[in-house]
């Protein structure tokens, strides 16, 4: 059986998507193939996941999708050596890395190659994540449906152009982080207020579930559901009192807008070193 779907690069994301489509039946395991140095890696995929496995970048070739899946400062060597294979004339490339445009990397492909860049989130690791695909022009429709699939397998999937994937990053992307951030400190609250540890994890954990399920399946603005828990003279007001004191909902704000610039900032300085 021919090889459908490559993946460039054996590291956390790699594998999680290799198993993603497999499991989701996108794919089966016999039409799948990473690419990466580590043996080790590729041993414990092929053991797992039953797909097929090579340290050599050639054995992507004739891929109809490949997935670039390799840290930013990799993706010159990679596609160089890609520009000396004979590439399926209908060859998808999708790439993963952060900071690195579709000019940058159609600079190294055939004109007219179909790109499709991605901005995820570790959600993935759980098939909960958010992916933005951003398609050049010569992506077609069934591309971009097969695209979408793969990324539907670890959690929700949109497209965007690619002009808003700087802000995506700032906002999704980097989001887990400072949701990370906040539940942490939400555990430290209760057990300052003499809560177990473990408790107060459960806790903040499941009203954070819960709330994020109430926003998604009621489909009500956010300032509707917290009017409903908001009673007044109230514990959640003085609460919520606390938190605009002390500005919380600006800090969010520039942190998003921060992560944005520096989505940016890299972006720019990756076009200056030609990737």
């Amino acid at each position: 059986m021919t090889i459908e779907f490559a993946v460039i690069g054996g590291g956390v994301m790699g594998e999680v998507l290799s198993r993603a489509v497999t499991s989701a039946g996108v794919y089966t395991p016999e039409q799948v193939l990473v690419v990466d140095p580590n043996p080790n890696k590729l041993r414990k995929l092929q053991q797992e996941i039953g797909i097929k496995t090579s340290s050599h970048l050639s054995d992507v070739a004739q891929a109809q999708t490949v997935l670039l899946a390799v840290k930013p400062d990799n993706v010159p060597k990679v596609l160089s050596s890609l520009q000396h294979e004979k590439l399926s004339a209908h060859l998808l490339l999708i790439s993963i890395v952060a900071g690195v445009s579709i000019e940058g990397m159609a600079a190294y492909l055939p004109e007219q190659s179909a790109i499709i860049r991605v901005m995820t989130n570790t959600p993935c690791l759980v098939n909960a994540g958010m992916s933005v695909l951003a398609p050049n022009g010569h992506v077609s429709e069934s591309q971009q449906a097969l695209a979408l699939s793969i990324f539907s397998a670890v959690g929700e999937s949109l497209i965007l152009p690619e002009k808003y994937l700087d802000a995506v990053t700032g906002l999704s992307g980097s989001g887990p982080g400072f949701v990370f951030l906040i539940v942490d400190a939400l555990i430290e609250a209760g057990v300052l207020q003499g809560l177990p540890r473990a408790i107060s994890r459960q806790l903040v954990v499941q009203t954070l579930i819960g709330s994020a399920k109430l926003i998604q399946e009621t489909d009500r603005h956010p300032a509707q559901l917290r009017d409903m828990v908001t009673s007044p003279g109230g514990t959640t007001i003085a609460g919520i009192q606390v938190m605009e004191e002390y500005k919380i909902r600006a800090t969010l704000l520039k942190t998003v807008e921060t992560a944005t610039q520096r989505s940016k900032a890299l972006g720019e300085r990756n076009k200056e070193n030609k990737i």
